[in-house]
């Protein structure tokens, strides 16, 4: 499958994911309280930090240019006993951390994500090899299946009064959906062979894996609990809202986007040993479209969260701006995994993500002291360390020099200050008030998008071609 159609696929049910988790989100803000939504989230970031030792197989499976059956029977074995050890500790933990919250739900919220883990055993190698062959037509569907059975699930369960319970539970049937759906319709992907042979490949790359992703990961997952243990439960749950929208937003569109690049990444320099033009289109066309919505993001958080979740979650505006700032700063550095990955150069990233992730840690708790707001600023400053140790590296890393990044971080910054620049005379009218009339925000939005498009058209940019020929192919 070629780069445009895998990105075509990719991105349709990624939006189509986005927009029933978004819309799901919606719901659940009114049927659950702040505190509710604390306690899932306490589970959730403890159930997260224990499992964190189960990344980097998949990424080996994508990226190994040797990948022979007994190496794939490796990695399926020891994602399947990592992932088994990870379900226990989970399970075992779940007594001692009710204790220290003193909810008794949060108990029963651990032993039920205890059970994903075990059912990711049967997920892993058929969602590996279908990116590996970019064969993301069958990913997509499955993903948006399974994103339906989740969020109807929750917000069914929701209304039948089960509380926090009600994202786990329906966290466990898409589980079992996304299984099913990989044995129907990509049989061959799978191999329930337990194997030893040639394991050493595959356990060194996921330690390594582990050293570079998990850092950040632990930082991410101990700060929930830091807060919650200092601001209070009800205090995460609206954190956690923010958190989660912000999240919703990077990860279905850059997550995305990076998915197939790395994909494609790995093919090209598997062939040829050169990143540099793959790299730098991606790169572009990334920022030329995250960099604006994270901004008018920031700009707009206060309307938009009244709008969205009401006048209860308004608390949640202020951290969400900021963390919509914070995600600016690590786009500068974006797709820095996926080159250290291809160089071999993770033992010098692991490095980076350490001292970032440590910096990270200490503002973010350090800020949990003067709120929400201040707990926000913590991920300011570990974007900007981010920033300090890899922008230097970057060019290098591509293939290409400083000017090639100078010339998309210009472009983008154009880009960004003429969608923005509406939204932000709008809100500097109103005081940055959250109750700016909607009207006039939508407005905004839209006068912001068509000098977007106009910005984007005078510069000739790759992504304005792409745009032409998705219009073309849908007229």
């Amino acid at each position: 499958m070629s780069v445009r159609r895998s990105l075509a696929w990719t991105f349709s049910g990624q939006i189509a994911t986005l927009f029933i988790t978004f819309s799901g989100s919606l719901v659940l803000a009114r049927l659950l309280s702040p505190s509710e939504m604390g306690v899932y989230g306490v589970g959730l970031a403890t159930a997260g930090l224990i499992s964190i030792v189960a990344v980097g197989m998949s990424s080996y499976v994508i990226r190994e240019v040797q990948l022979t059956e007994d190496r794939r029977a490796s990695a399926f074995t020891i994602n399947a006993a990592i992932n088994a050890a990870a379900s226990g500790i989970i399970f075992a933990s779940s007594h001692l951390v009710a204790r220290y919250f003193h909810v008794q739900n949060v108990e029963s919220v651990l032993r039920l994500l205890a059970i994903p883990p075990l059912i990711g055993i049967f997920e892993f190698l058929p969602n590996a090899m279908s990116t590996r062959n970019m064969d993301f037509k069958a990913i997509s569907v499955i993903q948006v299946g399974g994103a339906i059975l989740n969020t109807g699930m929750t917000i069914f369960l929701a209304v039948e009064s089960f509380s926090s319970l009600s994202m786990p539970y329906a966290m466990i049937a898409a589980s079992l959906f996304r299984v099913a759906m990989f044995l129907a319709c990509l049989p061959q992907y799978f191999l329930l062979r337990i194997s030893f042979r040639d394991w050493r490949p595959a356990l060194f790359f996921g330690f390594r894996m582990i050293s570079v992703s998990g850092a950040g990961q632990i930082v991410q997952r101990l700060s929930d609990i830091i807060l919650g243990a200092i601001l209070g439960l009800a205090a995460l749950g609206v954190y956690a809202r923010a958190s989660n929208l912000a999240s919703l937003l990077f990860v279905n569109l850059y997550g995305t986007a990076t998915a197939v690049i790395f994909s494609q990444l790995s093919k090209s320099f598997r062939e040829s040993g050169i990143l540099r033009d793959t790299f730098l289109r991606g790169l572009e066309m990334i920022l030329a479209l995250m960099w604006p919505l994270l901004i008018g993001g920031a700009i707009l958080a206060g309307p938009a969260i009244r709008l969205l979740y009401g006048e209860r979650w308004l608390a949640a505006a202020t951290p969400l701006s900021l963390l919509f700032v914070a995600q600016f700063i690590v786009l500068t550095f974006g797709m820095n995994w996926e080159l250290f990955v291809l160089r071999d150069k993770t033992v010098q990233q692991t490095k980076y993500e350490m001292a970032r992730s440590i910096v990270g840690l200490v503002f973010f708790s350090a800020g949990c002291v003067f709120g929400l707001g201040g707990a926000a600023f913590g991920r300011i400053a570990e974007a900007i360390v981010g920033a300090v140790l890899y922008l230097p590296k970057m060019p290098q890393m591509a293939g290409t020099n400083g000017r090639a990044f100078l010339s998309i971080y210009l472009k983008s910054a154009a880009l960004t200050a003429a969608a923005v620049a509406p939204s932000t005379l709008l809100m500097f009218a109103h005081h940055w008030s959250p109750q700016t009339p909607i009207a006039r925000v939508i407005l905004s939005v839209l006068a912001g998008v068509a000098l977007w498009a106009l910005v984007l058209r005078y510069l000739r940019h790759p992504l304005f071609s792409e745009i032409k020929i998705f219009i073309s192919a849908i007229s």
